[in-house]
């Protein structure tokens, strides 16, 4: 298999990982609020990465090679990313935030042209806006009541630059960084930050911080943050990475949308959610426009030189 092929492969994974996030987010914040969970989630993620370091398994070098470079791309994701779409959703609905976030992949071209001076045609464009097209369907066509406020459109807003920064800055850091480093300092930055935000949250009141853990002790709440921690943070941002190092920005963005046709088969399957006509529909655009615009047909990636042999 080609280089450029295990990067597709890569990022259609990982963003499959994504799809079982929003089910298992689900039945986390039974237990916890939104802030101490991605406290939990993000902090396991980084103790799992620093054992993995600590017995050999994985070996890094930050030293002496400007790993402050990489703290915008932990600022990016996950600080800003999370904190403007969960108050981004708060403050429209959820079918608005849906489809705001489906241009990620559409504002990653253009600033993969502009950044990196990546190549694209219109026809890529074009496959890139039918996926869009298929999570717009699906997110309006389970259209709910909800005032969609200028706050709220300016985080998800923020959301959407946040994540396209993410690809462009984790692509170019790719020439000095692995994918393992990459995601391991994002994971201390994301860890660090919501443990603050949660502990502020609870007025650093260590009885409230306590019955909040003591209330995560539910066997659910266990799987679905282990999933969380390991799966769809640890794994599937080490896949995204590794993609944004082989292939450009805005192909490895596009299969984001796959997320969202896995979350729709995960909530048919285990939720026993319904499932119609535009949701096939808008499915279907969405893989047609994802397999164009990376069936190797429309042009050749440009070349970078990766740090991932470290």
């Amino acid at each position: 298999m080609s280089t450029q092929k295990k990067a597709c492969a890569a990022a259609f994974c990982g963003n499959a990982i994504f799809g079982f996030s929003f089910l298992a987010s689900k039945i986390a914040m039974e237990s916890a609020q939104p802030l101490f969970l991605l406290a939990v989630r993000f902090l396991l993620s980084a103790a799992f990465m620093t054992a993995l370091v600590a017995v050999g398994a994985v070996k890094i070098r930050l030293r002496g090679r400007k790993a402050a470079r990489l703290l915008p791309l932990g600022l990016l994701q996950p600080v800003l990313y999370f904190i403007c779409e969960s108050y981004g959703i708060k403050y429209t609905n959820s079918s608005f935030a849906g489809t705001m976030i489906a241009i990620i992949p559409l504002v990653t071209l253009f600033l993969g042209i502009f950044l990196l001076g990546e190549k694209c045609g219109i026809r890529q464009v074009g496959w890139a806006v039918c996926s869009f097209a298929g999570v717009a369907v699906i997110s309006l066509s389970g259209s709910d009541a909800g005032v969609v406020s200028f706050r709220g459109i300016l985080l998800l807003l923020g959301a959407v630059s946040s994540s396209a920064m993410f690809m462009i800055l984790s692509r170019k850091l790719s020439e000095e960084f692995t994918a393992f480093e990459r995601t391991y300092v994002m994971f201390l930055l994301g860890g660090v930050f919501f443990a603050a935000a949660a502990a502020a949250q609870m007025n650093f009141d260590l009885k409230a911080i306590s019955r909040a853990a003591a209330a995560c002790l539910r066997t659910d709440f266990i799987m679905a943050v282990g999933y969380l921690s390991l799966v769809s943070s640890v794994l599937a941002f080490l896949l995204i990475n590794y993609s944004a190092g082989k292939i450009e920005a805005r192909r490895s963005s596009s299969f984001a949308s796959i997320s969202t046709v896995v979350s729709i088969a995960a909530g048919v399957l285990i939720s026993g959610e319904p499932f119609g006509v535009l949701q096939l529909a808008g499915s279907i655009l969405i893989l047609v426009g994802v397999y164009r615009l990376n069936d190797g047909k429309e042009g050749e990636a440009g070349k970078m030189v990766p740090a991932e042999g470290h």
